[in-house]
């Protein structure tokens, strides 16, 4: 039985307890449905007295009571069993059907066999009995801790099972890439040395006829022949050396990655018509073999992800040694990139991207707008893959 009058709490009559500061858990958020003044100064009398630091909104109106845990968003709440039109397992249910998950402490008079079986079918977090309100404070502290802790557990699941499909993504768009090179590499290997050598060992029969016929042939005749077969020569070197650059550039290890990639950019500006600008240091950048190959890859992948999607007249590529770092930019005034496509597991060079930088312990920031894309890395200088991570 009550001990006093059931008190009305209209919606602008959410009650602010002071703030405790001196209790030794963060402040707490916690909501009352309860229509007794006396419990409800009873239960935050011990909340008090265990210096648990909190703000509170109360109702005991079955009206008004979801719109209001809408509004207050509370940690935890406090929910007598018998109210006035509804008890708090329905309070309970209300919330659970409306998809919050927050804890639920049921607070009653009396526990019988029956309403405990009650609580624990439905899931009500915990159960205080108002004789016992010494158990409160803690009650609350450990069902608000143990949501937490299933919070952080579903989020790193999530993590998890997004990290794992990025891989098997990434996995999948390796071989992809293995296989077009492999294709392009045969397409390559057809047209152009397999054109050429088939004219040289034309040029070679027809001379070996010649020979062999005893016909006699004029010093100038042979050595236009042999000119001839010389440029065969020389253009199966070309494409050699195009062919095995695409594989690896040879200007990597003749004159390093500031070099490369001015001849990147360069063959890029030929081959899709899209202006490419170069800001890079006028001295020689000392880093090692793997760091190099990574920024050629880096600058590589973001160049043909501009080329395929960001429909852009410009590219500017920055490169600048600050420290013992290397500031990587490269922007384009395409159309620019959304957030769900930065966070998307289809986006396999942004993917790409991030695994190449943070095998190297650095940073990357991609942000984009309807004036275009900028990428920004910041890489340690004599970063490899044992090397601490950029600070900060």
């Amino acid at each position: 039985m009550k001990t006093s009058e059931p008190i009305d709490f209209l919606p602008e009559d959410i009650l602010e307890s002071p703030v405790i500061n001196t209790g030794p858990t963060r402040p707490y958020k916690i909501f009352f449905l309860e229509d007794n003044a006396d419990d409800i100064e009873l239960m935050q009398h011990e909340l008090n007295e265990a210096k648990l630091s909190y703000t509170s909104a109360v109702t005991g109106k079955k009206t008004d009571f979801l719109n209001l845990i809408l509004d207050f968003q509370p940690d935890v709440i406090l929910a007598d069993y018998s109210l006035s039109g509804f008890n708090g397992v329905q309070a309970f249910k209300i919330v659970r059907d409306e998809g919050l998950f927050i804890p639920f402490i049921l607070v009653t008079g009396a526990l019988s066999e029956n309403l405990a079986l009650e609580c624990l079918k439905v899931g009500i977090d915990d159960f205080v009995l108002k004789t016992s309100f010494k158990r409160l404070p803690s009650s609350v502290v450990n069902a608000v801790e143990k949501k937490e802790t299933e919070k952080e557990k579903n989020r790193i699941a999530l993590e998890l099972a997004k990290s794992h499909e990025e891989l098997r993504l990434l996995v999948n768009h390796h071989h992809t890439s293995l296989e077009d090179e492999r294709i392009i590499i045969a397409r390559d290997l057809h047209d152009e040395l397999g054109q050429v050598l088939t004219a040289l060992k034309i040029d070679i029969n027809m001379l070996s006829k010649k020979i062999t016929g005893n016909k006699s042939l004029s010093p100038d005749f042979i050595t236009t022949e042999f000119q001839l077969m010389s440029t065969r020569v020389d253009q199966i070197t070309q494409s050699v050396r195009r062919i095995s650059s695409g594989l690896r550039p040879e200007t990597l290890d003749a004159l390093g990655i500031v070099e490369s990639i001015r001849s990147q950019t360069s063959e890029f500006e030929k081959r899709f018509k899209i202006t490419c600008k170069t800001f890079l240091p006028g001295d020689p950048l000392n880093v090692s073999r793997d760091l190099s190959i990574a920024i050629y890859r880096i600058v590589q992948e973001s160049l043909t992800n501009v080329a395929r999607h960001a429909m852009a007249s410009l590219v500017e590529i920055h490169v600048m040694q600050t420290g013992a770092l290397l500031l990587l930019e490269i922007r384009d005034n395409g159309k620019g990139i959304t957030k769900q496509d930065m966070k998307s597991t289809k986006s396999l060079g942004l993917i790409g991207l991030r695994e190449r930088v943070n095998a190297f312990h650095g940073k990357l920031n991609i942000s984009g707008s309807h004036q275009g894309t900028i990428i920004t890395i910041l890489l340690p200088l004599n970063s490899n893959n044992d090397d601490k991570s950029i600070a900060g």
